[in-house]
């Protein structure tokens, strides 16, 4: 869905000649992430529009970056001269098929690729080149990444650490019904309140058999 204030900017975009589109990403919603995310727009902040989302780098199902590469195919169609622009290589894919899969597709529909942080433009052959290589150190990376995360798990196992998240205790369990059963408060702020997940909140209510629809309710020791 296409918001009003975005609507204006494709409006004037298709008014004009030139036309830079940005495009950011992030892989997760954490304070670090999201500074990540401010680096990236602030650094885009010449585009003309700029397409940001939530989503990892191995991912190929991306809505945002889908539709920044349809609207900037639309605008070369009508001859306009389109530039995409990105703060770094792997935001646009860290798998090798894939970014060469989109280098080339870019070619193909005249779309020059800027890339800030590598000083990347792939309206040269020795620019789609560089994007190639950096794209395999990218993949590297990202494989060498998961092995040391597989090993460090294996290791963990190993020496006997339980992994995932630590059991409730009983007064949190109880502590968690009774709130749960006070349906007039939300879960965010039950699990807020508890220092818990929601899943954890949503966990014991099925434990014990406690539904907010027919506000079924347990006896509760306090």
């Amino acid at each position: 869905m296409v918001r009003q204030r975005e609507k204006r900017n494709l409006e004037q975009l298709r008014e004009m000649e030139q036309i830079l589109i940005g495009y950011a990403r992030v892989s997760s919603t954490d304070d670090r992430q999201k500074l990540g995310l401010k680096v990236q727009t602030d650094a885009l902040k010449d585009c003309d529009i700029i397409f940001s989302e939530k989503q990892s780098g191995d991912n190929d199902n991306r809505p945002e970056l889908t539709r920044a590469i349809k609207l900037a195919k639309e605008l070369t169609s009508q001859g306009k001269t389109v530039t995409f622009k990105i703060y770094k290589l792997d935001r646009l894919s860290r798998k090798m098929f894939t970014l060469a899969n989109l280098i080339d597709d870019f070619n193909q529909n005249g779309i020059k690729l800027i890339s800030i942080l590598e000083n990347i433009e792939t309206d040269s052959l020795t620019g789609r080149l560089l994007c190639i290589v950096l794209g395999y150190v990218a993949e590297i990376e990202l494989e060498n990444i998961r092995i040391r995360t597989k090993d460090g798990l294996r290791k963990a196992r190993e020496n006997g650490v339980v992994l995932g998240n630590p059991s409730l205790t009983d007064k949190q369990e109880t502590e968690i019904l009774y709130l749960y059963q006070m349906n007039t408060i939300p879960i965010s702020l039950i699990a807020k309140r508890l220092k818990v997940s929601e899943s954890s909140v949503y966990k014991v209510a099925r434990k014990y058999g406690v539904s907010r629809r027919n506000n079924s309710k347990i006896a509760i020791k306090v």
